[in-house]
């Protein structure tokens, strides 16, 4: 036993320590640290955030922390034999050339054709894309159209095919050019295509021949539907409305929507753009005979009356009806050919002759729209080349073509027509807001030097 020192006043005695303290000494220090490990213990007993095992590694621990050789630390990354394969349907391809390495000829064969669709449908050139694991089939997926795609895949364990639809929305957008060499080109430059075109001359057939009135410099606006499908552009809708000018001279025509969802065009004021009667009955080279009371008839050498106009086009150009009306005759003679006669009303009666065919579904009682292909360009009957003669009568007497007599439609009724002009309004602003956004583009940045 040891002994102490202590000094009490100006001696020093000996002190001799209790060991009843010592021992209290050391139980305080053991719960002290029986406290410390529990605490410790308590922690890691919690939830841990999920930290991979590579991560957490010290660098000596080597290829105990490489995620190929560690389980344990591997994360739920894609696995790797999965791959996506596109292409496009080649001419000739069936779905069955197209699955057959990835899909049990007998489960292919047992699929059943979804709703509204057929495998014999796909077409070639069509995109499509191959989902593939280990050399088998997850998913097919081919676009039937920008806004439906075909889907076959095994998530329900057995194959199977499906038609999903893309989400779509059409919005209102503005399309501006200025024709070049065509207003085909002028269309698909300001985004466009070729049925976006003939949407919008169809609005003025009845004022501008599209063949023979455009020149370089014309100009136009119009307002479109755009059509999205999960937010990219798929294409361009009806037009309604539009401003076209053609050397000089403005016209505009908007939309009133029918039935079914058929535009008909008007003027500002609600009076209709189309006519009884188109201009032409056909897209032509040239006029080679005129309306005559006497011309020398080229085959039979004699002079007699022609109460019509030949258009000379090449064999099999389309010839569509100038006007809504009925087939009263469709027929064959010595003269006039393969020949068709519609009647439009009481009044007027319109003749087609030489015809090479005749359109499919025309005969004899046919009702058929203005604009409808009633047949073909051809050479039969009294005929030196390919062309159309065409006629018009007016209470059964021969009338001059060329000096058409645009009979007027029917104007909005007065129930009508104040919507119709508040909407017209509309749509009129918004191509002026395109025109004054295109002129401030071309504007010379001169005259704005020093304005900031």
């Amino acid at each position: 036993m040891r002994y102490f020192f202590m000094r009490q006043g100006s001696s020093l005695t000996f002190f001799k320590p209790q060991r009843s303290r010592v021992r209290l000494v050391l139980l305080l220090v053991l719960a002290i640290g029986a406290g410390a490990a529990a605490l410790a213990f308590l922690r890691n007993a919690g939830p841990r955030p999920s930290v991979p095992l590579v991560d957490a590694c010290p660098p000596w621990a080597g290829q105990y922390c490489d995620p190929r050789e560690n389980l344990f630390a591997r994360t739920d990354e894609e696995d790797p034999s999965e791959e996506v394969l596109e292409g496009s349907v080649k001419p000739g391809q069936t779905l069955g050339g197209i699955l057959g390495d990835y899909v049990d000829a007998a489960a292919l064969a047992g699929l059943d054709n979804p709703d509204d669709f057929s495998f014999a449908s796909i077409q070639s050139g069509q995109p499509y894309r191959l989902t593939v694991r280990d050399k088998e089939l997850v998913a097919f997926e081919y676009d039937i159209s920008p806004t439906e795609t075909l889907v076959i895949d095994s998530a329900k364990g057995d194959l199977q095919a499906r038609v999903e639809t893309k989400q779509c929305e059409t919005r209102t957008g503005v399309m501006a050019g200025t024709v070049d060499s065509s207003l085909f080109k002028a269309v698909e430059d300001a985004g466009g295509d070729a049925q976006t075109a003939v949407a919008l001359a169809d609005v003025f057939a009845s004022d501008i021949d599209f063949c023979r009135d455009v020149q370089p410099g014309d100009t136009f606006y119009a307002v479109v539907e755009k059509r999205y499908a999960e937010g990219k552009l798929i294409g361009i809708g009806r037009v309604l409305a539009a401003r076209y000018v053609n050397a000089g001279k403005t016209y505009e025509g908007f939309a009133l929507l029918g039935r079914g969802g058929k535009p008909e065009y008007f003027d500002a004021d609600g009076r209709p753009l189309r006519k009884a009667f188109l201009r032409a009955p056909l897209s032509f080279l040239r006029i080679t005979s005129r309306f005559s009371g006497s011309r020398l008839h080229p085959i039979l050498k004699v002079r007699k009356p022609h109460y019509g106009v030949d258009y000379a086009a090449p064999t099999g150009t389309p010839v569509w009806s100038v006007g809504a009306g009925v087939v009263v005759e469709r027929g064959r003679n010595r003269a006039a050919g393969n020949y068709v006669t519609v009647r439009h009303s009481r009044t007027w009666v319109t003749r087609y002759n030489h015809f090479s065919r005749f359109a499919k579904g025309i005969r004899k009682g046919s009702k058929v729209s203005q604009g409808q292909v009633i047949g073909y360009v051809g050479q039969t009957g009294f005929a030196t080349g390919p062309h159309l003669d065409f006629r018009i009568y007016k209470d059964g007497k021969p009338v001059n073509a060329l000096a058409n007599p645009n009979m007027q439609a029917d104007p909005l009724p007065a129930a009508k027509l104040a919507s119709f002009k508040r909407q017209a309004a509309r749509l009129e602003a918004l191509m002026d807001r395109a025109l004054q956004t295109k002129d401030l583009a071309t504007r010379d940045t001169s005259d704005t030097k020093g304005l900031q």
